[in-house]
């Protein structure tokens, strides 16, 4: 109860299946479960070393001190990851992040009806049921499920839909994720699940502009502290490999030039994933994090306006509605037209950027 621990399984999963039926998929006792207050989790990682950078590994100890103020049997400092004590992490670190939404989005649990089972009614954000996080260490695991209970291919990482009772899952692969080491799977998982809090936000029902979207979710997974990235390098665009977490320094030299960062306009037109590559999603995290330092709540009441428009049931009509509403929300909210916010972002980065190290 202290550790915010609602159970470790059998329980409900979604679409009406449960965690025994998963587990006869993919083998009984290969997946450690979790249930919190707003989370169901499943997980399969093996035991993984502490982060070779001083700074990660900093990081995690004290997220390890947190939880042994909690409960004793986690310890204080850890030697390695064993599976049980990266379960209770994540499970610390989704309410945390759960919270942190609620918080900007200006919301608690009271605002939803508890009974509510209507999408956009429901208790967790809006949604009828948990939100749902999957780590496997194989890709042939995720696959599996992906394939039996999903009904499409995918084994590295993947945010989907189950229709049914109306949630959002988020399934990775350690495997699939090409190299990452703890810190980065870690940043990772609150890249995707920033991303998933935004879409499921009073109701799955449309997407949220893309950049918009992707800079929230890159400015709260960057307070991880790792190398690694959550960016497409798209076949024509030139980044190095070594410097590529170095958003920084990066977007202060672009900011530096006339012409060398993408317009509020171009930014904005951008809504294919395969094109939307590595300096689309540096400039939009760039970006929110101007508009955070403007004004934090009422960047949260944006995303709250955009999100509050009733679902017609039409995706692709819905999606360039919000894509004409968030120019008129930002300029009525914040007094920023298209121009203005180029060039005030570009001024905020020369002064702010030139003094701040990552």
């Amino acid at each position: 109860k202290k550790l915010g621990i609602e159970s470790y399984g059998p329980f409900p999963w979604a679409d009406h299946i449960t965690t025994a039926d998963i587990d006869k998929v993919l083998g009984e006792k290969r997946v450690l479960w979790m249930e919190t207050k707003h989370f169901r989790i499943g997980l399969n990682l093996k035991t993984s070393p502490l982060p070779e950078d001083s700074k990660e590994r900093k990081a995690l100890q004290r997220e390890c001190a947190s939880l042994n103020k909690i409960c004793r049997k986690i310890p204080s400092k850890a030697r390695k990851l064993g599976p049980w004590l990266r379960l209770h992490l994540y499970a610390r670190r989704c309410e945390q992040a759960y919270e942190q939404f609620a918080q900007f989005v200006g919301v608690t649990d009271k605002t939803f009806d508890p009974k509510s089972k209507v999408v956009g009614r429901g208790p967790y954000l809006g949604l009828p049921d948990k939100y749902l996080l999957l780590l496997f260490q194989k890709k042939s695991d995720m696959a599996r499920y992906m394939s039996r209970y999903c009904e499409t291919d995918a084994d590295d990482s993947m945010r989907f839909y189950h229709q049914k009772t109306g949630q959002l899952v988020l399934a990775i692969s350690q495997e699939g994720m090409e190299g990452f080491d703890a810190s980065g799977l870690h940043a990772h998982v609150m890249y995707a699940l920033w991303q998933n809090m935004l879409n499921g936000y009073r109701g799955y029902a449309y997407p949220l502009p893309m950049w918009f979207s992707t800079g929230i979710a890159h400015y709260y997974s960057r307070q991880v502290k790792t190398k690694f990235v959550n960016a497409r390098i798209t076949d024509a665009e030139s980044v190095n490999r070594d410097e590529q977490n170095k958003w920084v320094q990066k977007v202060y030299r672009r900011c530096r030039h006339v012409g060398a960062t993408l317009t509020f306009e171009q930014l904005s037109g951008m809504n294919d994933w395969e094109k939307f590559g590595f300096h689309a999603h540096m400039q939009s995290w760039s970006r929110i994090d101007y508009l955070m330092s403007l004004d934090q709540p009422k960047l949260g009441m944006i995303v709250d306006k955009l999100k509050s428009v009733p679902g017609t049931g039409n995706w692709d009509a819905q999606k360039k509605q919000l894509e004409r509403m968030l120019p008129k929300l930002l300029f009525s909210v914040l007094e920023l037209d298209g121009p203005t916010f180029d060039e005030n972002w570009r001024q905020w980065v020369r002064k702010t950027y030139a003094k701040r190290k990552e």
